[in-house]
């Protein structure tokens, strides 16, 4: 029993490995070989923007339209994107399909304020630092976006420059 019980552990403990080594390499791929779009943040209210060590960022594409607002928390949208002036806009929204055509699209779910939550709402920063987004005039996010329509922040731009909170 000894044995089995051995070869059970390291099986749990090889797909644990597997799964993190997936995770990762998806995020990797995204952003290796992703198309890089800007998106414009919209501000959240600064009592609750620092949260530990990360900032909560939110979009403005992440409003659902009021012709798609009935729909419960959980519910997949698509976001087709077209850019405008260097930064990337919504360009239509879709239910349940995703976009036809050759547009750049975000996957979303809608969470339970009725916002589109796209996985990359939080930015982890280095402890401390969190004000100098919370005080910024302009916050815009730089995202690769895979073919799936999954976005992995690449940077962050704080009032025009990337945020690098170590550079004094």
């Amino acid at each position: 029993m000894n044995r089995l019980a051995a070869i059970l552990f390291f099986a749990v403990v090889a797909a644990q490995v597997a799964g993190l080594l997936a995770f990762a390499g998806v995020r990797e791929l995204a952003l290796a070989r992703g198309l890089e779009v800007t998106l414009q943040t919209v501000p959240v209210d600064p009592r609750s923007l620092l949260q530990g060590d990360y900032a909560i960022l939110d979009y403005e594409i992440a409003a659902v339209p009021s012709y798609l607002s009935e729909h419960p928390a959980g519910t997949v949208m698509y976001v087709a994107l077209t850019e405008r002036g260097g930064l990337w806009h919504d360009d239509g929204y879709y239910m349940g399909a995703i976009p036809s055509g050759n547009k750049p699209y975000l996957r979303g779910v809608v969470d339970d304020r009725g916002r589109l939550d796209f996985g990359i709402g939080t930015y982890f920063v280095p402890e401390g630092t969190g004000q100098i987004i919370e005080r910024a005039d302009d916050v815009k996010v730089v995202v690769s976006v895979n073919r799936n329509g999954r976005a992995v922040i690449r940077q962050v731009l704080v009032d025009g420059a990337p945020f690098a909170p170590d550079d004094g």
